[in-house]
């Protein structure tokens, strides 16, 4: 999706930034870090606790507390909640495709709106199942 002038905020120190994007990514990047991975003893730990634990290490190597230093980084898998698939079914919907599935005009003029401002619509289940 390409960036609009609106989605971009300019500070009190006249530095840009992106506005709904850096929420977006927040999110991403905490939703991952909660997930649970496999760490010592094959018992399973945050990302974000591992983290931690690797920090603490790292500390302890440049106070000299240890001598050696042993980062322990899981195999991350980062979870992606939206369906891209789904995303180009709706936006490229034709009015002939959205009358044959029986979807009102202003809930797909609804869905669509929000998919191009980069928000995450509401789609209750029942139009869900007749777009899948």
């Amino acid at each position: 999706m390409k960036d609009k002038k609106s989605d971009f905020i300019i500070t009190e120190n006249y530095h840009t930034r992106l506005e709904d994007v850096a929420k977006l990514l927040i999110e991403k990047i905490n939703s991952n870090f909660n997930a649970r991975y496999n760490y010592k003893n094959g018992k399973s730990y945050s990302y974000q606790i591992i983290l931690q634990d690797n920090l603490q290490q790292l500390s302890n190597f440049i106070v000299e507390k240890k001598k050696e230093l042993d980062f322990v980084i899981p195999k991350m898998k980062l979870n992606r909640n939206d369906h891209l698939e789904l995303k180009k079914k709706i936006l490229n919907m034709t009015s002939e495709e959205r009358k044959e599935l029986g979807i009102n005009k202003s809930t797909l003029w609804y869905i669509q709106k929000n998919l191009l401002e980069g928000k995450t619509p509401m789609i209750y289940q029942k139009i869900l199942l007749k777009i899948q």
